[in-house]
């Protein structure tokens, strides 16, 4: 044992002795490899997630207070030039309509339940044109304006009525039902700064087709406003 311990203290001190710091210095570059992906480069994408709330612009049947836009996807933007970008994006939308009081009637001719409401998942793809404004860097987005469309699908979407008293609580789900639109299109405004922006969208896509008693006549509101988080480390 004494032996094994006294070859391994002679074979540290060689290999100790054998060490000295190198002489050479390394170009700064070597440790830096170069990107091709980030705020300034010709590629970069990111996550994100918004929610949207429609403005009360038009006549409508719907309680835009207690209603909603969410969506979240991942973005991609090529650089033609330093100003100008242009971009594609999916994502999950989830839209949810509540109807107004007085408009419960439309769905619920015996005014039987208290609360009803629509709701859609949307698979949504869209492209735009991007103007950068000013301010970017390797880090940062800057300032920035989207114009841009979308187009949307419902993979699911239904009816929900709610019956809520003192001594009752119920709830029914119809799914897919005829009468609502399962498609969606529109433009959308967004103005940004880093992780951050506004957004404005109008929709043109029916929210409920011919079906007696509804009809065109029962309209939401196709105007949204929101506020956008750009996913993506500095």
């Amino acid at each position: 044992m004494k032996f094994i311990f006294i070859s391994f203290l002679v074979l540290f001190s060689i290999i100790s002795l054998a060490q000295r710091p190198s002489e050479t210095v390394k170009d700064e570059g070597f440790f830096v490899s170069k990107t091709d992906w980030s705020c300034t480069d010709k590629h970069f994408g990111y996550y994100y997630i918004n929610y949207s709330k429609p403005m009360p612009l038009n006549p409508s049947i719907e309680n835009e207070f207690k209603s909603g836009y969410f969506s979240a996807g991942y973005t991609y933007r090529y650089k033609i030039v330093s100003a100008l970008d242009l971009g594609v994006e999916l994502s999950y939308v989830n839209h949810r309509s509540f109807l107004d009081k007085d408009s419960l009637a439309s769905f619920d001719p015996g005014n039987f339940y208290s609360s009803i409401n629509t709701y859609h998942n949307y698979a949504s793809a869209g492209a735009y044109i991007r103007f950068n404004v000013g301010k970017s860097s390797y880090r940062n987005l800057g300032w920035f304006t989207d114009i841009g469309g979308f187009y949307s699908y419902a993979f699911g979407y239904g009816t929900r009525y709610l019956l809520k008293t003192n001594t009752l609580f119920q709830k029914v789900k119809f799914k897919n039902p005829d009468y609502l639109n399962p498609y969606d299109y529109g433009f959308f405004l967004r103005v940004g700064y880093n992780n951050l922006a506004l957004i404005f969208t109008y929709t043109f896509g029916e929210w409920i087709t011919d079906f007696s008693p509804l009809n065109k006549n029962y309209v939401r509101s196709g105007f949204f406003a929101g506020l956008q988080m750009n996913l993506y480390a500095k």
